[in-house]
């Protein structure tokens, strides 16, 4: 150590002799890509990414700039700022769905009752589907006993018949579909309810429910 701020006060004192290049300037250490320390009164470009001290004339160091980072290194970082902006906004959204939940309810009964609210709509839903089926099979069965007696009088269909009875068949499955659509949003429902539930108990600090 004696040593090393030997030579750090002999290059300065370099430096600042009388009629030296650079006399008077800020003195710069710093650190190339073999891992070689200079000193000198100027900083070169390529220092900036493998960092560099500041000194005064006296040899202290006064402002250290450490190396920039390497790709794996700014990776990691942008990566580890990810994760902590998105739990950030996890926390965030859980205040606002915290706050939104104690403002709509007051008793876990409240919570029950737009529960079944909620599925007696869907229900309603699933019970227009079903009438509506019901009516469109009604349609095609007709339809089809027309196409049959063409056929048995061995005459082609009509291609209109043919048209309409695709578009019933057509009708029937996407109100089918309907259905299990919305028979899936009943347990997203009741999925979200009890999950509601379970955090209003929780932030009332009562006991949970069996």
């Amino acid at each position: 150590m004696n040593l090393h701020r030997t030579a750090v006060s002999l290059l300065v004192a370099g430096l600042l002799l009388p009629g030296a290049a650079g006399a008077g300037k800020q003195l710069y250490r710093w650190v190339d890509a073999q891992g070689k320390v200079h000193y000198s009164d100027t900083l070169p470009p390529e220092s900036v990414r493998q960092g560099h001290a500041e000194m005064t004339k006296s040899g202290r160091v006064v402002k250290e700039a450490p190396p920039a980072p390497t790709p794996e290194q700014l990776k990691a970082r942008q990566e580890a700022e990810a994760r902590d902006r998105e739990a950030r906004e996890k926390a965030e959204e859980q205040r606002r769905r915290d706050k939104a939940l104690l403002a709509s309810y007051t008793t876990v009964g409240e919570l029950d009752l737009a529960e079944r609210r909620n599925l007696e709509a869907v229900d309603l839903q699933i019970k227009s589907y079903e009438l509506r089926i019901k009516s469109v099979e009604g349609r095609l069965a007709g339809l089809k006993k027309q196409r049959d007696g063409f056929v048995a009088r061995n005459r082609p269909a009509p291609a209109d018949l043919n048209d309409d009875i695709r578009e019933a068949q057509e009708e029937v499955r996407q109100l089918q579909s309907r259905i299990q659509e919305a028979v899936q949003e009943k347990e997203r429902i009741r999925a979200r309810f009890a999950e509601d539930r379970r955090r209003f108990l929780e932030l009332k600090g009562l006991p949970a429910s069996p």
